[in-house]
């Protein structure tokens, strides 16, 4: 199961729109999966997940070290091909590690 928490300025229109996109991606791949949202603000201090997914640019960086990928094309559309490959490259990586 991977944790991931998909934050944006507000938590709640662009992390909804990311968040179903993800877990259709997620599902169309048999990944087994949380989604927890949040606040751009808050990603410093996130302890429990294994991926981040940002709905836009920040200069924030998690304390635990866990990844932080820019999931802004899954809103607009624009380079969201290649954010996914990105994407499930970094997730299967993630569940290659924890086995």
């Amino acid at each position: 199961m991977i944790k991931i928490v998909v934050a944006c300025g507000g938590g709640i229109f662009t992390t909804t729109v990311v968040t179903d996109k993800l877990k259709d991606i997620l599902y169309e791949n048999n990944i087994r999966h949380t989604i927890t949202p949040a606040k751009i603000t808050e990603i410093t201090g996130i302890d429990y997940a294994d991926l981040i997914v940002v709905t836009g640019k920040t200069s924030e960086k998690n304390r635990k070290g866990i990844p932080i990928m820019i999931g802004l094309s899954l809103f607009t559309g624009v380079g969201a091909e290649e954010f996914i490959k990105e994407f499930l490259e970094k997730v299967k990586k993630i569940q290659e590690a924890k086995k």
